[in-house]
């Protein structure tokens, strides 16, 4: 049985080990977010806002579908 990619992956694989190298300084200013923010959503990604979803998407180059697959697993899964 396949997997697919989305599960394998948690919201803050899809910022820290994506197929591009994003500092933070470039990740808190094309997400318009504190570096506290940040950690916070990594931590917490059901806090996520569907504008902040849209960002991390457009930023990323992935599909808007993809990264709300992988948010929406990931949260589901810690409760």
């Amino acid at each position: 049985m396949q997997v697919e990619p989305s599960a394998q992956r948690r919201f803050t694989d899809l910022l820290r080990n994506g197929r591009y190298q994003i500092t933070e300084r470039e990740l808190m200013e094309h997400l318009r977010m504190t570096y506290r923010t940040i950690k916070q959503r990594e931590a917490d990604p059901s806090t996520l806002t569907m504008a902040e979803l849209l960002r991390v998407a457009n930023l990323l180059d992935e599909h808007v579908e993809e990264v709300f697959s992988v948010v929406v697993r990931e949260v589901l899964e810690a409760n």
